[in-house]
């Protein structure tokens, strides 16, 4: 390995590309510091390799934060598919290794995520620029003004239950899918709130609104990092997590206790009542080759088991 070598690099056909040299990062650096707006270089295997102060303000990250991290970690779950889209577009528009004659930059409405967990819309020219001899993708990011932003604002509601504000069932489902299209491991659970119909019987609707709303907002709040909740249905939610290295690293039960304890740790209060609220859950650990719907009616069933032992 020569000096400045940094990290290896594996391409899509699975050979081991020449790695980034300091002499290249230094060159990137240089270039990202010449441009007026904010703007963030990323290798072809998806590493950030520079980025502006103009971007550390978009993103609310400084430079040396960003730097060596997957550009993934700046791009909401839920876009990252469309993501990956817009790379391949740019390899077949520059198809010129070690070039960039007749290539054109895709520009489009993006979505970013920021440091404290923040999306925000952004303006994004993307194209494939040649630095000191090797290829980098350049993203170049303008906020967007109030109005497209709020067009934006109201996509975002669309796509969460009104009730909870958590996510709906085919946006939850999105990310579930996604992450079984990289087959990467995943911990699914069905959480279902008990004994619903009798608090609405004896109190109202309102009275089981404010339960769901509890759960919910609970739910959402003990969540990791790298996790999806969202209203499935009814007096249903469901939680799903992926740690990205080993699937056996889920522990289904500690998971499961977690949950409830999350949920079910305090009363919900409700007009000048103390209502107590319970949930069952089931857990299942996606299997290899396992689709989602299999995965999902293993983690209802599991929820009816864990249902059907408790007193009624």
């Amino acid at each position: 390995m020569s000096e400045g070598v940094t990290k290896d690099s594996v391409v899509s056909d699975g050979t081991v590309d020449e790695a980034i040299t300091d002499e290249q990062r230094a060159a990137v650096a240089e270039f990202v510091a010449s441009v007026p707006m904010a703007a963030m270089v990323h290798s072809m295997q998806f590493e950030v390799v520079g980025a502006n102060t103009l971007c550390e303000e978009i993103l609310d990250c400084p430079v040396q934060g960003m730097l060596g991290r997957p550009v993934a970690d700046f791009v909401p779950l839920g876009d990252r598919a469309s993501a990956k889209n817009m790379a391949l577009q740019l390899e077949h528009r520059y198809p010129v290794a070690g070039s960039s004659e007749g290539g054109r930059p895709i520009g489009a409405l993006r979505r970013v995520r920021r440091s404290d967990g923040e999306v925000v819309s952004c303006w994004m020219h993307v194209g494939i620029s040649t630095i000191a001899g090797r290829r980098f993708i350049v993203a170049l990011l303008d906020l967007v003004n109030p109005v497209v932003d709020d067009t934006v604002h109201w996509r975002d509601r669309a796509e969460r239950d009104d009730l909870t504000g958590l996510l709906r069932r085919g946006p939850l489902l999105a990310h579930v899918d996604e992450w079984i299209a990289a087959d990467r491991p995943v911990a699914l659970a069905f959480v279902d709130v008990d004994r619903l119909k009798s608090i609405n019987d004896a109190h109202g609707h309102p009275a089981g609104d404010a339960v769901l709303e509890a759960a919910g907002r609970r739910l959402h709040q003990w969540s990791p990092r790298g996790s999806v909740v969202g209203r499935y249905a009814g007096d249903e939610f469901v939680f799903a997590v992926t740690d990205g290295v080993d699937g056996s690293s889920f522990d289904s039960a500690g998971l499961a206790d977690s949950i409830r304890d999350a949920i079910c740790g305090e009363p919900v209060p409700f007009d000048s009542r103390l209502l107590v609220v319970s949930v069952s859950v089931g857990v299942a650990v996606r299997e290899a080759g396992e689709s989602r719907d299999r995965l999902i009616r293993r983690a209802d069933e599991l929820m009816y088991r864990d249902k059907a032992s408790r007193p009624t």
